[in-house]
Order: structure tokens, then sequence, then C-alpha cells
């Protein structure tokens, strides 16, 4: 992408929507509208400033999708898709690191994945790294019951904003069946519905679902199993932790976490 030609650039403090595609937009500003962003907040995070002045960015698809081919063509495919995993962090400095990191590869092309000596370059990535280790653990420490009214729910608390890469894989390996994944921390949850994944805000506090009657019942059955399956002489509980953090336990089931079911069957 080529910037406009030299029309004075003025100097704001950014608010989207929170979208990618709304950040993509920030972008488009940068080149197109002469805009430079002091920082990038999103409109539900927003702290106000009293000494420099808010623009606030209008997403447009059409100049998201002008955004993400020129990254495609003229950075890389990988260079897209680290930008869009580090979207997913929850880093508060993200936005700006993703900002530069595109800007300068624009200038550099593919190789801008060589030039980690620049601190915005490794935060990009590290960020994308964060975002993608979380994802790919959750994938397998997922606990889903069913509700009584025949949808799978499943509660999970990660960091950062990993719900769509969730979605994703779990479309792809429950696509018959309908469910919801909850995120706590984030109040989001996607709910599936045996065709397509619907993103949705949630109340904070929301009440668990009733389980069907039968839920109790197999969750103390896969408990039992994961405790009597243990090799005791074996048992190596900093090695347990390392591929199974802590912070993951509390929605387990045979960790006695949220998702059981014993309380709320009626």
């Amino acid at each position: 992408m080529r910037r406009m030609p030299s029309a004075p650039r003025k100097e704001v403090d950014i608010v989207f929507d929170g979208t990618f595609e709304g950040f993509l937009c920030v972008v488009y500003a940068f080149y197109y509208e002469g805009i430079t962003p002091l920082s990038i907040q999103t409109a539900d995070a927003l702290q106000p400033s009293l000494m420099q002045e808010e623009f606030f960015i209008v997403t447009n698809n059409d100049n998201a999708c002008k955004v993400e081919k020129a990254i495609r063509k003229k950075i890389s495919h990988d260079a897209y898709y680290t930008v869009a995993y580090a979207f997913l962090s929850s880093a508060d400095d993200r936005f700006m690191c993703m900002l530069h990191y595109i800007v300068y590869g624009f200038k550099m092309g593919h190789r801008v994945d060589d030039h980690l000596h620049h601190d915005f370059i490794l935060r990009v990535h590290k960020c994308a790294r964060e975002v993608g280790r979380e994802a790919h653990l959750l994938k397998g420490f997922c606990r889903f019951a069913e509700t009584a009214q025949g949808i799978l729910y499943c509660a999970v608390t990660p960091i950062h904003h990993v719900l769509m890469p969730l979605a994703e894989h779990f479309a792809d390996r429950m696509m018959e069946q309908s469910w919801v994944i909850h995120d706590k921390r984030h109040n989001k949850a996607v709910v599936y519905n045996g065709e397509s994944c619907v993103f949705v805000d949630v109340t904070p506090n929301t009440v668990p679902p009733i389980y069907a009657e039968n839920e109790a019942q197999i969750q103390e059955l896969w408990t039992s199993y994961f405790n009597t399956a243990a090799i005791t002489a074996r048992k190596n509980p900093k090695l347990h932790r390392n591929m199974l953090p802590m912070r993951f336990r509390g929605d387990m089931v045979e960790f006695g976490g949220t998702g059981r079911a014993d309380s709320t069957i009626s």
C-alpha cells in the first residue's frame, strides 16, 4: 500500500470497534487519511485523554479487504496469520506493535520476519505465539457437558481471546452437534447450531445451565477413570503442571472444576 501524498498528518488517539476488520481499517486510515495514531484503543476499553483528540475509525469491509489483500500480496500469507493471531492477544500494546509491523512489512516484504531486532516485530510474534499455544492447549482441555436442552456446554477462562480458533477446531470435529463455548474471563461465547458459529456477548456472572439428568453420573465415571488410570509410582507434579497449567484446572471436571453437574441438576 502506498501512502497518500503529502497532506499534513493528524496525530490522534484512535478508537475502533474491536473487530479485526476494524483494526485493518485503522491501517487503511494511516495510509489514506493521513492519520497517525498516538494510541489505539477499542471502544469498550476506551480511556479518554484530556491532552489528545480521539478519532473514531468506522469499520468498512471494503477497506478492510483491501488491507488484507495488500498484506498477503506484499508481505506474505504467514505475516497475515501472525497479525491475526497477535490481534487475539490480551496484551495492551498489541495494536500499536501490529501497526508498526505491517507498515515495516510493506517496506521489507516477505523478509520482515528476519528483522527480529526490532522490538515491535518480536512483540507481535510473541503475542501470536502465546495465543497459538493457549488455543492449542485448550483444544485438549475443553470439557463439554450436556445440558437439559441437549446442547453441549463448555466453560473456559483463557488469558487471551481464543474463541475464534477454538470455534474453528470444534466446528470441524463436532459439526453435527450443537454446542456453546463460554469465555468467562472476557464475557464472550461462541454458539454453534450444527451449521454456523455465532459470537455473542455474555452478561458477567451468568448462571451455569441446567445439565441433563445423567450428566453427573457421566462426569463421575470420567473422574473415577482419571483417578484410577494414574500410576502412583510415576507421579511427577512438576511435569504435570508444565503439561497442564493450574489455570486450566478450574474448568475441568476431573479436578473438581466449575463444569461439574452435581449441584445444578434438579
